[in-house]
C-alpha cells in the first residue's frame, strides 16, 4: 500500500512495506524484538489499528489495557472485546471512575481530557513495571501533541529528526520505558485506508470529537465548558452523559453525528447543519425540565 502524498512528503515514509521495516529495525537496533508489549486500547480506530499493525509483524503484545469510567460509551467496550477476539489477546479492564473525580474536582473544565489521559499512563506505566514490561503501545497519529516532543527527543539524539525512528522511542523519558507509536508518521488518510486493509470494522458513538475535520471519538466528558470550574464535577458528568447519550443515538438513528456542551447546552452537530440541529432540539426536548 502507497501511502498519502502528505505522508511520503512531510514523514519521509512513503508505503506500508516501508513502515513495517522501519518498526523492525528500531526494535532490533534497541533488542526489544521478542520483548513484551502492552496496547493502550480505547476501542477506537486508531488503537485498534496499532495492535493489527503489531499483529501483523509478530510483535508480542501480551496485554491490551482499556481504561474506563462510569461516564465511558458502551461501544468502546464492545469494540476492545472484538479486538481482544480477533488477535487472542487478554484484556485488561481498568475503572478510573473514582481517580478521575478525585483528580478533576475543582478542576478547570478545559483540563480534563489532559488529566484522564495522565490517569491512564500512569496506571500503564505501573502495570508494565509490575508486570517487568519495557514497552507500551499506544495509537497516537500525526494528529497528536505528542509528535512534537518526539522530533524534539530526535533532533537532540541525532542532531536532526530521523523519521525511520519515531515510532519507537523513550518520550515522555520520565517513565523509563518505551513507547512504541505504529501510527505517529500517518495521514488521517492512511489509517482510514489501512483499516480497510485490515478490514477492521470500527463502531462509533456518533459523537462530533475533538478533531475539526476529523472524525475522532473519546467520551461525553470532553463536551464540559472549558470555562468553568468543577465544583459540582459528579454532577456535571452525569448531565454530560445524559444529554450525549441521548443526542448521539438519536443522530446515529439519523446518520450525523451530534454532542451537547454543559452547562452551555450547545449543540454541537456534524455536519453542521441547522436541520440536524433541529432534529436534537426535539429529542431533548421533554428529557427534563431544562430548557435547550
Amino acid at each position: 500500500m502507497i501511502f498519502s502524498r502528505w505522508t511520503q512528503e512531510k514523514r519521509k515514509l512513503n508505503s506500508l512495506d516501508e513502515l513495517k521495516k522501519d518498526i523492525l529495525e528500531q526494535f532490533k537496533e534497541n533488542n526489544l524484538l521478542d520483548e513484551e508489549i502492552i496496547a493502550m486500547v480505547s476501542g477506537g480506530k486508531d488503537s485498534s489499528l496499532s495492535v493489527a499493525l503489531a499483529k501483523d509483524l509478530n510483535l508480542n503484545i501480551s496485554y491490551i489495557l482499556h481504561f474506563y469510567h462510569r461516564w465511558s460509551w458502551d461501544v468502546s467496550r464492545k469494540m476492545v472485546e472484538k479486538i481482544g477476539k480477533i488477535y487472542n489477546i487478554p484484556v485488561v479492564y481498568i475503572d478510573i471512575t473514582n481517580d478521575l473525580l478525585k483528580r478533576t474536582k475543582r478542576a478547570k473544565g478545559s483540563s480534563i481530557c489532559r488529566i484522564c489521559k495522565n490517569i491512564m499512563k500512569c496506571k500503564t506505566v505501573d502495570f508494565a513495571k509490575e508486570h517487568g514490561i519495557k514497552i507500551i503501545m499506544t495509537g497516537d497519529s500525526s494528529l497528536d501533541k505528542i509528535v512534537g516532543a518526539v522530533m524534539n527527543y530526535l533532533r537532540e539524539k541525532y542532531g536532526e529528526v530521523k523519521f525511520n525512528k519515531m515510532e519507537l522511542t523513550k518520550v515522555p523519558g520520565r517513565y523509563g520505558l518505551f513507547f512504541f507509536r505504529p501510527l505517529i508518521r500517518l495521514a488521517y488518510k492512511d489509517i482510514l485506508r489501512l483499516l480497510n486493509y485490515y478490514n477492521l470494522n470500527i463502531e462509533r458513538a456518533y459523537e462530533v470529537g475533538d478533531k475539526k475535520g476529523f472524525w475522532r471519538e473519546g467520551c461525553c466528558l470532553q463536551y464540559v465548558d472549558g470555562n468553568i470550574i468543577l465544583e459540582n464535577n459528579e454532577e456535571i458528568f452525569n448531565k454530560l452523559y445524559k444529554y450525549n447519550k441521548l443526542a448521539t443515538k438519536i443522530a446515529k438513528e439519523h446518520g450525523f453525528r451530534a454532542s451537547i456542551t454543559y452547562p452551555s447546552k450547545r449543540i454541537l452537530v456534524e455536519p453542521n447543519k441547522e436541520e440536524y440541529r433541529d432534529i436534537i432540539k426535539k429529542a431533548l426536548r421533554d428529557l427534563d425540565d431544562e430548557s435547550l
